[in-house]
């Protein structure tokens, strides 16, 4: 069983990889765009690399995982179902309470952090039965 104080750090060092991957994405969009790729494309490609930042931080310093394509896989789901609850959040926020669109925005963010911490340590990092991540 998962101890609070221990739940708390591993959130903390999942903030951290988060971070890190937000400024990659933010990072690779501003070098491919738009003078290099279109803004379709060089978003696609900054939140590809992002993620595939995440991944490998969120495996090895958040839940002490190796990495592997099955656990990748999932983790791209769960990413996406982020995205679904940022976005749905979002416009929640912005349309149907009136919150200032930053606002709501930073709201539907907060939101998918938290769904996509519980998804991941639940589905794609779980420990095995009867052993501890390394």
């Amino acid at each position: 069983m998962t101890t609070v104080r221990g739940l708390l750090a591993r959130l903390g060092r999942y903030a951290l990889t988060g971070g890190a991957a937000a400024a990659t994405d933010l990072g690779a969009f501003a070098l491919l765009c738009p003078a290099v790729l279109p803004v379709p494309t060089a978003a696609a490609c900054a939140f590809t690399l992002a993620a595939l930042l995440n991944y490998t931080l969120t495996s090895y310093f958040v839940f002490r995982h190796p990495l592997g394509f099955k656990r990748l896989g999932l983790f791209l789901m769960v990413s996406l179902a982020g995205l679904t609850v940022n976005v749905g959040v979002t416009v929640a926020g912005a349309w149907a309470l009136g919150l200032p669109v930053v606002a709501a925005k930073a709201t539907g963010i907060g939101a998918a952090f938290l769904v996509n911490f519980w998804l991941n340590s639940v589905i794609v990092f779980r420990a095995a039965r009867g052993r501890t991540p390394h």
